[in-house]
């Protein structure tokens, strides 16, 4: 085969070569970018659930004390009616309320 057959079939195949690894590593970084930005968004999500744990442990230990409170005040309305509790109610902890967060 002469030379004007070899060159161009030679071009076309270096081209298609050169091509394919252009996209193959275009291909590369954008699921490096992807992979990347799913981390930081895992990464806001833990933080996300953690902060959630944390409140729901702050508002279950809330609502023990409320129920506490709440048994205590029954008791004395029990034991008042009756007549068997001669002095007034005191909550514990003197009455205070718990400080905000």
């Amino acid at each position: 085969m002469p030379i004007e057959v070899w060159l161009p079939l030679f071009l076309t195949v270096v081209s298609a070569a050169v091509y394919s690894a252009r996209s193959v590593a275009t291909q590369g970084a954008r699921a490096v970018e992807l992979l990347t930005q799913l981390k930081e968004k895992v990464s806001i999500c833990q933080v996300g659930i953690e902060a959630l744990r944390m409140v729901d442990t702050d508002t279950s230990n809330r609502m023990g004390d409320l129920e506490q409170k709440v048994e205590d005040l029954e008791r004395y309305l029990e034991l008042a009616s009756a007549g068997q509790y001669p002095h007034p109610y005191t909550p514990r902890g003197k009455g205070k309320r718990p400080p905000k967060p």
